[in-house]
């Protein structure tokens, strides 16, 4: 059997830097990792470029079924602008700014670099990584928390820390066993759902629309009451052979997964494909314009064709429409309702919703009020953030607090 003063059960983004934190100050900390490498997420994000942090970030960028109040007190030990410096000036990553996307991303554009600058830092501190080291089963032992692996290795600490992630991307190691391990050991789950997945759905017209792309306001309503739910905060929209995908649709994806988990399809989205209102197309339509090429000055071609298809307007010019046609034709433009009949699921999504209530930790110390020793941080726990760095700025904050809290008491 392996002893250590510390255990971290996860060497992704949340786990490292848990990691590195709690050995800054323990002479023994192990990450037990069960892929091959660590940090795999890390690797594909931002299309390898790695989106490591959003420029700003408020509570409204996140998502919970847990106590708001929680989340906000865990956001502020740490904030989006103490944790840039921590990675230019302590991990001596150079990041350049997207305003406009509103991210901050390594100057060399390489997901690697970040990985591989978090993996020193922790081995510089005094740690050490197990890779392929999968952890099957935890139980309590006395003062202890023994981890037994697949194969059959043991490991002692007084402090665990559990960061294994969600479900999502299962081919990087995240298949939902922290979530069955926990849910052993004593802690409850909120149902758990894919998040920032792209959706399955029909395409406008009859000719399928895949590669298609623009920009467009994605809003999500309550189909009983009409209610507005939520609009997206990223514009870009692109058709795919299965449905819709591109930032605007993931960040309103959990829209509709998590009804499709609880079996609950009270919610319909809808598109304004130009992000341009109606009054703005009324002016577009003065004049004796041919329709078709007014809407192809502003739309993509097959799009508008597709559009006019519906509309069955033909090639009528904007003074022969009627009253119901014109507003039929608004409606298209501007409050299209796009027909959702699934989502890719666990496989596609870049994280997943739900998990460990926040009620079941201390904010303070991310520690279990049901496990004392037990320290939860990133994906497993019930938070995620929309498209553009916001989960991995959750997985650094929560992480750097359960790393701090092991070695506090």
């Amino acid at each position: 059997m392996k002893t250590s003063e510390i255990i971290v059960i996860g060497g992704g983004a949340a786990g490292l830097t848990a990691g590195i934190f709690a050995a800054e100050k323990s002479k023994s900390v192990t990450i037990l990792e069960r892929a091959r490498q660590p940090g795999r997420k890390i690797l594909m994000s931002g299309g390898t470029r790695c989106n490591v942090l959003p420029v700003r970030a408020t509570l409204d960028d996140y998502f919970t079924d847990s106590s708001r109040n929680r989340l906000k007190n865990i956001f502020k030990s740490w904030s989006v602008q103490q944790c840039h410096s921590w990675f230019e000036q302590s991990l001596g990553l150079e990041m350049a700014c997207e305003e406009e996307s509103n991210k901050w991303f390594p100057v060399s554009n390489s997901a690697r670099e970040v990985r591989d600058r978090l993996v020193a830092a922790f081995e510089k501190a005094g740690g050490q990584l197990h890779c392929n080291a999968s952890v099957e089963s935890i139980h309590h032992d006395g003062d202890a928390w023994i981890c037994t692996t697949a194969d059959q290795q043991t490991y002692r600490s007084p402090k665990l820390i559990i960061a294994t992630g969600g479900l999502s991307i299962p081919t990087t190691g995240t298949d939902g066993t922290g979530h069955s391990i926990i849910q052993r050991l004593g802690h409850s789950l909120h149902p758990t759902f894919p998040a920032l997945t792209p959706l399955k759905g029909k395409h406008p017209g009859t000719e399928p629309l895949p590669g298609v792309s623009m920009q467009v306001s994605l809003s999500v309503r309550s189909k009983s009451n009409g209610k507005h739910l939520f609009t997206s905060n990223r514009k870009g929209f692109v058709f795919t052979h299965q449905g819709y995908s591109g930032p605007a649709v993931l960040d309103i994806s959990h829209f509709i997964t998590k009804n499709s988990a609880i079996k609950d399809n009270d919610v319909e989205i809808r598109v304004n494909w130009l992000d341009r209102d109606a009054d703005w197309w009324m002016e577009q339509f003065q004049g004796k314009h041919s329709v078709k090429p007014l809407l192809r000055k502003y739309l993509p071609k097959r799009l508008t064709d597709n559009l006019l298809e519906e509309a069955s307007i033909g090639d009528k010019k904007t003074a022969e429409l009627n009253k119901k046609e014109k507003q039929h034709l608004l409606n298209l433009l501007t409050n299209y309702p796009l027909p959702c009949k699934g989502h890719l699921g666990y496989s596609k999504a870049e994280v997943t919703g739900g998990g460990v209530p926040l009620d079941e930790i201390n904010p303070a110390t991310m520690e279990s009020k049901i496990l004392p020793g037990l320290y939860l941080c990133g994906e497993i726990l019930d938070v995620f953030g929309r498209i553009g760095g916001f989960n991995f700025y959750w997985a650094w904050v929560s992480g750097r607090l359960a790393g701090q809290s092991t070695t506090d008491n």
